[in-house]
């Protein structure tokens, strides 16, 4: 049976969990199409299909309204975040919670995933500031090509670690070369005092909606915050005619 274990869940104060809906979706094998004009999700799996509308409780599950206690709603980083329990059964799966580790245990036919409490987050004065961000974003920019730049590791030590400053100088560049403006989409999604997650999307497509997403994860080292990683995803959504 295939585990995976991560930090993903948000307690509120009703002692709710949530998750985000597009890393559970992934892990239970289900498909997930944003709407971007009614704010609206589609999940299906199989002849199961979820669809749900930002900060309403009525969702429809196969066409039957259900009700939830907690709307789905967008948090940090711009994720989306559905009760955990109503989506991973709704896809076949069951849940339980350890109380003592702050864990739920999802479990498939073939799968297992444990996921936890997300940790805390930095303190106020330590949080990436915008000016930071924009710098990152620009430095992000720039790395798209680097054939120009003579003196690679130096000029982008401030900015980038170790190990991607050596990613992108053995590809060379980004492995995509869109020009994101702004940084980021959303403020960074805080997984502990000293980790982040912020994305970032453009729009591509023509003949269907497509984005392109770059999401960066982010370290404090020695002070400041820099990029430590960044992966690229292709998201289409078809255009209703």
């Amino acid at each position: 049976m295939l585990s995976a274990l991560c930090n993903f869940i948000l307690k509120l104060a009703s002692n709710r969990l949530l998750i985000p809906l597009r890393y559970v979706s992934n892990q239970l094998d289900a498909k997930v199409t944003w709407h971007n004009e009614s704010k609206s999700i589609t999940v299906s799996k199989d002849e199961k299909v979820i669809e749900l509308t930002i900060d309403l409780q009525q969702v429809l599950v196969n066409g039957a309204d259900v009700s939830l206690e907690v709307p789905a709603k967008v948090y940090y980083g711009g994720s989306t975040y559905v009760p955990l329990r109503f989506v991973s059964e709704a896809l076949g799966a069951s849940i339980s919670w350890n109380q003592k580790a702050q864990q739920a245990t999802i479990t498939t036919a073939d799968k297992q995933i444990v996921v936890g409490v997300a940790p805390a987050k930095p303190v106020p004065k330590q949080k990436a500031t915008k000016a930071r961000l924009q710098q990152l974003n620009d430095k992000l920019n720039e790395a798209r090509d680097i054939s120009s730049i003579a003196q690679v590791r130096t000029y982008f030590q401030p900015y980038f670690t170790d190990r991607f400053i050596n990613s992108i100088i053995q590809s060379n560049g980004l492995a995509y070369s869109y020009e994101y403006t702004g940084f980021p989409d959303y403020m960074p999604f805080y997984t502990s005092s000293t980790t982040a997650n912020a994305t970032q999307s453009i729009e591509i497509g023509t003949n269907v909606y497509v984005t392109m997403e770059r999401a960066s994860k982010l370290v404090y080292e020695n002070g400041v915050w820099k990029i430590d990683s960044v992966q690229f995803n292709k998201i289409e959504t078809p255009i209703s005619p």
